[in-house]
């Protein structure tokens, strides 16, 4: 017999070659991490599956990915004979992870919770540091663009997101399918925000704040969509064109993916409606679920 436990796990993704594992690969991903310290903790015979409510890829960064696992009924107690119990799950797989990878909730749950399945939305943030310098202390979690963007064009061209609609032109192919297929995803709401700085910098230089929300992504989504939209900003393009891009897939004519270290998974919604159910997972205000 086995218990589900549900995981809610930030980590830093500059140093991992992705979320999921790379099986005959001598790659570290965050997955492989919180298997091997599960087996430890767990004094499991082999590396336990885990599923996630999205997929990460290289240099991508999580605050609230969400993953479920099962393991056996009875767990080894502690030392002093105490149960072991959500607390003990937090502390002990926190000290065998290495210092990239925390988890910040822990909770045993029902066989009917699926952390991929039984989302209704993730949210993601792109940070884009604009401006003529980077900052050295954004390299890894934002993309450094020599300015200046025009952010109104781009909230407006944002705005052509939202709703349903076929991202062909911004997704990788989904294994075993064809060109042909639509890759569907509906898209909650997404939106251009400036993000507060420190008053040492010039003020030129800006922080630009992407969020957007969905019921799921494909791969790379929202890194080839974040591209798209600073082509618009810098006027490389007309927003005409992403429009153009939604109604007649082109993958080749899109612009290219955004580099993954300005992403962020910051937030999964459970629930029969996603705008009423809020992960306890997500610390602030990317079929395939990679974005």
């Amino acid at each position: 017999m086995t218990q589900r436990w549900r995981l809610d796990v930030a980590y830093d993704g500059t140093t991992f070659h992705g979320f999921a594992p790379q099986p005959g690969e001598a790659l570290e991903t965050v997955a492989g991490a919180l298997q091997l310290a599960l087996q430890r903790l767990c004094r499991l015979e082999g590396l336990p599956f885990l599923v996630c409510a999205g997929r990460t890829d290289t240099g991508v960064h999580a605050l609230a990915q969400v993953i479920h696992v099962d393991l056996p009924e009875e767990l080894p107690r502690s030392r002093k004979g105490e149960p072991f119990d959500e607390l003990t799950m937090l502390r002990g797989l926190n000290s065998k992870l290495p210092a990239a990878v925390t988890v910040t909730k822990v909770a045993q749950v029902d066989k009917s919770f699926d952390a991929r399945r039984s989302a209704t939305e993730r949210r993601y943030r792109y940070l884009v540091d604009e401006g003529l310098a980077p900052d050295p202390l954004l390299r890894h979690l934002a993309w450094h663009v020599d300015g200046p963007l025009d952010l109104q064009v781009m909230e407006s061209a944002a705005q052509l997101l939202v709703g349903s609609h076929d991202f062909r032109s911004f997704c990788k192919k989904v294994p075993g399918s064809s060109s042909q297929e639509p890759i569907v995803r509906n898209v909650h709401f997404a939106h251009w925000s400036i993000e507060p700085r420190e008053a040492a910098h010039p003020a030129s230089a800006r922080l630009l704040r992407f969020e957007i929300g969905a019921n799921a992504f494909c791969h790379r989504m929202v890194r080839s969509l974040v591209g798209q939209l600073v082509a618009i900003g810098r006027h490389r393009c007309e927003a005409e064109e992403l429009t153009f891009l939604l109604a007649h897939p082109d993958r080749h004519r899109a612009a290219d993916p955004a580099p993954g270290n300005g992403l962020c998974l910051i937030g999964v919604s459970y629930g029969p409606r996603a705008e009423e159910t809020q992960t306890w997972g997500q610390l602030e205000d990317e079929g395939h679920l990679s974005a």
